[in-house]
């Protein structure tokens, strides 16, 4: 349950899904209307006491309830959940203690009713509040506390069973419900010098899980055994890694990687998240506080895609920046194909990374998006100067979308970028900075859009949009189609896919230029700096493109078409369309390009129109 959160790390994670398991069979079993007093449940590093335990309309006697207690009487946790059946089950606190190493949490949850239960599945169950206290450890003493928690249709036998049970070999389990649905109303914690965390009403449904090749509970005790290691060694650089332990951390991988194919988050959502992070200071420095908001976290169906996950209104703020995103979100996601890869990999006796196929381990990249980001950023003072404004940068939206992976490589790619915005800032690594400001561009606000699809059953390439551009700049687009693009392009054997890169041919290319008085302030900047007129300076870029560009072309028709919309352009800028056509209706190749003894033949190659408006 949520006594698990203070605990930052895997192991700490681990222990979350224990005390889980410690609840469900310290309450597993009850007697027609009876009490029980100081009820207590000690195995070692978990110890779960209540003072008083009162039970109504059971199917056991009070005698069978208690004997539940006792591990050693050999019934399986299944067995003992599988016949727990009351109308209530009802205790003013319980309490859980876990010893791990050096630190010790203790969670004490009040007022505790359970009804509805059948055949060890709870209909009904809440808590009204709840207090947490770690002690202990490198993080120093913590305390917390919980608000009403309440949940539904949790099935404990089905958890015993995937905590302390394994799938038969060559089946696969179902994945069965363990919990309906569960609400949390508020849980803060105070973590001393290390900061603070607030979170407000969360929500969770249909939380499931299959018995998987090995025992939960049994991976996530070795999880949190690796953790407890990892730290240590992080503590002394200096000490050297036992060889033996690769085996071991194989397997522990393969073990890891097995969690995600069998549990099922379903959906939910947590509301009003609130951190203040201290990072430890260097000696003699103060701590410096980072403080985190969210107003949203989301996943599965309450997500706006109905699927995967969203962070809505995320601000943070710390050393002087602060900055905020609206919404970041992913859906399509699926680590399948990589865990597919990765145990693949594992499973060999001479795994080796080195030379891994990482096409393989490419996971479902599916849709990510973000939208609104703003940071705000301090910029360093300078002796005998007034303070300058930080640089603030932002982000309209960025999406990147990728469907039909084949060897891990998307078929169909969209990435969009709109108005990304910075200051210009002049100095001297930034030379060009110094015109902007001149033409009176403070800020860029740029956009760009890239949208590919390859064809399997025409082997060709789409290009249906490339363009890049700033506001009150200029904007250039281009589209096309790639001919002869097998799916040996996306071949793993980088020489095939090399091969077949250079077999690909042009058949059309369209591409335009608009100006939005880029053009002219550039003539403008480039006319005060020679002292000269605007006027003067565009009549002759115009000669300069005409007279140039039929030196290079060619007298060809194509060549003076192309010189003349370029010319016509330079002298009124406007939109610039170029359409060019390969005459072959296999297109233009590499090796037609290069077999050309002059560039000026490929005008004979392909149809071109050009046109300046």
């Amino acid at each position: 349950m949520i006594a698990s959160t203070p605990l930052r790390s895997p192991a700490r994670l681990a222990r979350g899904f224990g005390v889980t398991a410690l609840i469900v069979l310290a309450v597993p079993a009850w007697a027609a209307d009876f009490e029980v007093e100081n009820l207590r449940l000690d195995l070692g590093t978990f110890v779960v006491a209540a003072p008083k335990v009162v039970v109504r309309g059971s199917s056991l006697e009070r005698e069978a309830f208690v004997s539940l207690f006792n591990a050693g009487t050999g019934e399986s946790a299944v067995a003992r959940t599988g016949r727990l059946n009351a109308a209530e089950i009802s205790a003013p606190e319980l309490t859980i203690e876990q010893s791990f190493g050096p630190q010790r949490q203790v969670t004490i949850y009040r007022d505790i009713r359970l009804s509805d239960i059948r055949d060890g599945k709870i209909g009904t169950g809440l808590t009204a509040s709840g207090t947490i206290a770690v002690t202990g450890g490198e993080a120093g003493p913590m305390t917390g506390e919980l608000k009403r928690f309440s949940f539904e249709a949790f099935d404990t036998r089905h958890l015993a069973r995937v905590l302390t049970e394994s799938a038969k070999s060559g089946v696969e389990e179902p994945m069965l419900p363990i919990f309906g649905r569960f609400d949390q109303d508020s849980y803060t914690l105070d973590m001393g010098q290390a900061g603070k965390i607030s979170i407000g009403k969360g929500s969770s449904r249909n939380l499931k899980a299959r018995v998987g090749d090995e025992p939960l509970g049994e991976i996530l005790s070795r999880i949190a055994a690796q953790a407890e290691a990892d730290q240590k060694a992080l503590r002394d650089p200096k000490a050297k890694r036992d060889p033996a332990r690769a085996e071991v951390d194989k397997r522990l991988a393969l073990s890891v990687l097995a969690l995600f194919d069998s549990i099922d988050y379903g959906s939910g959502e947590v509301r009003d998240m609130a951190m203040t992070i201290k990072a430890p200071p260097k000696p003699g420095d103060a701590p410096v506080p980072f403080d985190m908001r969210v107003t949203r976290v989301a996943y599965g169906e309450d997500t706006p895609a109905k699927s995967g996950y969203v962070m809505e209104g995320f601000e943070f703020a710390g050393g002087g920046a602060k900055g905020a995103i609206d919404s970041l979100s992913y859906s399509g996601f699926s680590f399948g194909p990589a865990l597919k890869g990765l145990k693949e990999l594992l499973a060999k006796p001479d795994a080796d990374f080195d030379t891994a196929d990482y096409r393989k381990l490419i996971p479902t990249l599916g849709t990510m998006r973000m939208t609104g980001l703003s940071v705000d950023a301090p910029r360093p003072d300078k002796p005998g100067q007034p303070a300058l404004p930080p640089i603030r940068v932002g982000l309209g939206t960025f999406e990147l979308k990728a469907q039909d992976q084949l060897n891990g490589v998307p078929t169909k790619l969209t990435l969009t970028i709109d108005k990304l915005t910075a200051p210009v800032t002049e100095g001297p690594s930034n030379p060009a900075a110094k015109d902007l400001i001149a033409m009176g561009y403070k800020a860029i606000d740029l956009s760009a859009k890239l949208d590919l699809a390859w064809d399997a059953a025409r082997n060709e390439l789409a290009i249906r949009t490339l363009s890049f551009g700033g506001a009150d700049m200029a904007q250039f687009e281009a589209s096309g189609t790639l001919g002869n693009v097998t799916k040996d392009l996306f071949s793993s054997d980088l020489a095939l896919a090399q091969v077949a890169a250079l077999g690909a041919t042009a058949r059309n290319l369209e591409a335009k230029l608009r100006n939005f008085g880029l053009i002219e302030k550039v003539i403008e900047n480039e006319a005060r700096k020679a002292k000269r007129k605007p006027e003067e300076l565009r009549r002759e870029y115009a000669m300069m493109a005409s007279l140039g560009l039929a030196a290079i072309l060619g007298p060809s028709d194509a060549a003076k078409a192309l010189t003349a919309a370029v010319a016509r352009f330079a002298a009124q800028p406007g939109t610039l369309t170029v359409q060019a056509n390969a005459k072959s209706g296999g297109g233009l190749g590499l090796a037609d390009v290069l077999t050309m003894g002059d560039p000026t033949e490929i005008f004979d190659k392909i149809d071109l129109k050009a046109n300046a408006e």
